[in-house]
């Protein structure tokens, strides 16, 4: 049985950062990271760059094999965790071997959520080898249907060429409702539209049949597409379950403090499969962002080696690209608070901010371009007000976010 001062799960971006975090302050302490791909950490925002051949497979990758060896950090990866023994602090691997730590962190992330439909050419997009069959797929599609309104569909279809016709089935009254305002996914929905994507709002999949040339699917209203291929994008479900007869408080993900720590002293956990508070609602969530998986491996690493940084809660931060057009979203976005909107049609510029009661910014949601999102995480985290400028649910111009950006800076 081999032993090791910490262990970590997952070859994710949590992880990662967890084990860097590690070196940067103590080389002694040894590490050993698990994971189930046998590859070096890649991105998963750049996978359907991939996919569209606006990448290459190598330009998603983070690290190259020699980064674990250069931070003296040992890996096993290619096997499956199956369970672990939290009171024997042994993690058990699918090939029987037995690994001992005294830290554990879990950084095991998430999956994407299976709608018992897929196939050869009805696919997620979670992990390399998935972008791998959708890549092989694309090279001779002439059309594509996403389902689902998230950050994996819409992205994949505004990177695919002009000539594929395009097809998107939501559930919701909107795109990325879950991601921005109706504001913000208006405009969104407009460019979608603009390059000929066509929209089935409020539907859903009765039925998919695929041959070995395409899919054809009938849509509960009635409507009915053929495809070469379908991209499913309807959430993530966090990898807990194998932790589920254990004594780890789990709700949608691992509970965590603010060391990132879970109710086993020494056991972390940080990523999408961790659950903390949300910096501005302070009720528990899980997030599912680089900065927060970031975050969350600094703070945990940190306590371990006896530096105690407190985390003062995670913020929604995502962004990505729809047909060349920026969108991001920080902190809070619903319309149940007080809203300050900026907006140069012309140039289709769009800025939302969300208010509390104070007029203290809470969140931003961005169109057109997203540059300046590092500038408004900043504000949130300092809870900086906007009374100087503030009218409820107004218009303003585009340049006028430049001016107000400036002044409260």
């Amino acid at each position: 049985m081999k032993h090791y001062d910490i262990v970590a799960l997952g070859n994710s971006a949590a992880s990662l950062s967890f084990v860097t975090t590690l070196r940067k302050f103590n080389n002694d302490k040894s590490i050993l990271m698990v994971d189930r791909e046998n590859l070096p950490a890649y991105s998963r925002v750049l996978t359907p760059y991939y996919v569209a051949n606006k990448t290459d497979r190598d330009g998603i990758f983070i690290v190259n094999s020699e980064f674990y060896k250069s931070k003296g950090i040992d890996t096993i990866f290619g096997k499956t965790v199956v369970s672990v023994d939290f009171d024997k602090r042994y993690v058990h691997l699918d090939d029987g071997e037995i690994i001992n730590y005294k830290y554990l962190f879990i950084g095991l992330g998430a999956e994407a959520t299976k709608i018992g439909l897929e196939s050869d050419r009805v696919l997620n997009l979670r992990h390399l080898n998935d972008a791998d069959k959708l890549h092989e797929l694309y090279k001779t599609a002439k059309s594509v249907v996403g389902f689902g309104a998230g950050l994996v569909t819409i992205p994949l279809l505004s990177h695919l060429k002009d000539d594929v016709e395009k097809y998107l089935v939501i559930s919701s009254d909107r795109v990325f409702s879950r991601v921005v305002d109706k504001d913000a996914a208006s405009i969104i929905e407009d460019t979608m539209k603009n390059k000929g994507v066509k929209i089935y709002k409020k539907d859903n999949i009765k039925s998919i049949k695929t041959n070995k040339e395409n899919i054809s699917v009938e849509l509960e209203s009635g409507n009915s597409l053929v495809a070469d291929f379908a991209i499913i994008g309807k959430g993530v479900t966090q990898n807990t379950h194998i932790f589920k007869d254990s004594s780890l408080n789990i709700n949608w993900g691992i509970l965590v403090n603010e060391y990132c720590q879970t109710n086993i002293e020494n056991v972390y956990a940080g990523g999408d499969i961790a659950e903390d508070l949300d910096f501005i609602t302070k009720e528990y969530t899980t997030q599912g962002n680089w900065i927060t998986a970031v975050e969350h491996g600094e703070i945990a690493a940190k306590h371990i080696l006896g530096i105690k940084e407190k985390y003062d809660g995670s913020i929604k931060n995502n962004t990505t690209e729809v047909f060349g057009v920026e969108v991001a979203v920080v902190g809070y976005f619903k319309d149940d608070v007080k809203t300050v909107t900026f907006y140069d049609q012309s140039r289709r510029y769009f800025r939302k901010l969300f208010l509390d009661e104070n007029g203290v910014i809470i969140g931003c949601t961005m169109v057109g371009e997203s540059n300046d999102a590092g500038i408004y995480y900043g504000l949130i985290k300092r809870r900086v007000k906007f009374d100087s400028f503030y009218k409820p649910n107004k218009f303003y111009t585009f340049p006028k976010i430049l001016y107000a950006t400036n002044f409260i800076s």
